[in-house]
């Protein structure tokens, strides 16, 4: 069952907290993106139809509030 979007914003303003703090703590990037990418897909995992493209998008802003260029995906310029 899909969360609600109240509930998916909660779990993003969560990942915003923990990738601040991974910034800030994390000598290795490899586990920075390690622990972005299983907190990320488990919050995509969680996401239904609807609100697929409202999770990626603030995925991406909090990327970009730390600096970090999103990739663009497969075959996208």
């Amino acid at each position: 069952m899909s969360s609600t979007r109240a509930e998916l914003d909660g779990m993003l303003d969560e990942l915003d907290r923990d990738l601040a703090m991974l910034v800030l703590n994390e000598a290795d990037h490899e586990g920075l993106w390690a622990a972005f990418a299983a907190q990320a897909d488990a919050i995509c995992a969680k996401a239904g139809p609807a609100d697929i493209a409202h999770v990626k998008f603030r995925m991406d802003a909090i990327l970009r509030a730390q600096g970090i260029e999103p990739s663009a995906p497969d075959g996208v310029p």
